[in-house]
């Protein structure tokens, strides 16, 4: 049995600022999803030392796609991004899949911007 793998562009070379959450990717539907992972492409500044948080956050009732993620919301999952100073950095994360309908924020954990950050995801059907 072959996985459709198909990857969506849902977040679309932001800059997150220092020491903040980044805006919050498109919605994805993981209704149909045996497996979940998020792609990203991130560049950090020469002086970055911590790094960056990709966190998953899930719709509570899985009502809609178009969920806000409220200021007190608790990621479902999430993953650290190692700095890499002066350069760009891409790999792929697996998240939670349990969630019907998810959105990502990217956390900077440097006192230093992060830019043309870009997130996939890329979420895995039978």
């Amino acid at each position: 049995m072959a996985l459709g793998k198909t990857a969506t562009l849902i977040s679309d070379a932001i800059t997150v600022s220092a020491t903040s959450y980044g805006a919050a990717s498109d919605g994805v539907d993981l209704s149909s999803a045996v497996d979940f992972v998020i792609g990203y492409q991130m560049t950090f500044n020469a002086s970055a030392t911590l790094g960056a948080r990709i966190d998953l956050f899930a719709d509570p009732t899985g009502a809609t796609l178009d969920f806000t993620i409220g200021t007190y919301a608790d990621a479902v999952d999430s993953a650290d991004i190692a700095a890499d100073a002066g350069h760009q950095v891409q790999g792929v994360i697996q998240l939670n899949r349990s969630a019907k309908y998810v959105k990502v924020k990217v956390y900077n954990l440097d006192a230093v911007s992060i830019t043309s950050c870009s997130l996939w995801a890329i979420p895995q059907t039978p």
